[in-house]
């Protein structure tokens, strides 16, 4: 039902080409993309900061 992604080696983290293949046939390109990581770009944002800005109590970066 589920490719094997379970590691062996744990500090290497490599997944074999088939499991990706199995894994990119079962779910959409979206959610493949979130699972590997593939063009992840991750942006903190602090609702204290924005209430801030919003309140123009500190300027926008």
């Amino acid at each position: 039902m589920f490719p094997p992604l379970c590691f062996v080696d744990v500090t290497s983290g490599v997944v074999p080409e088939e499991s990706k293949e199995t894994l990119k046939n079962d779910i959409s390109a979206e959610e493949f993309d979130l699972i590997t990581g593939a063009n992840s770009e991750v942006k903190f944002k602090f609702k204290l900061v924005e209430m801030f800005q919003n309140w123009g109590l500190v300027a926008n970066r």
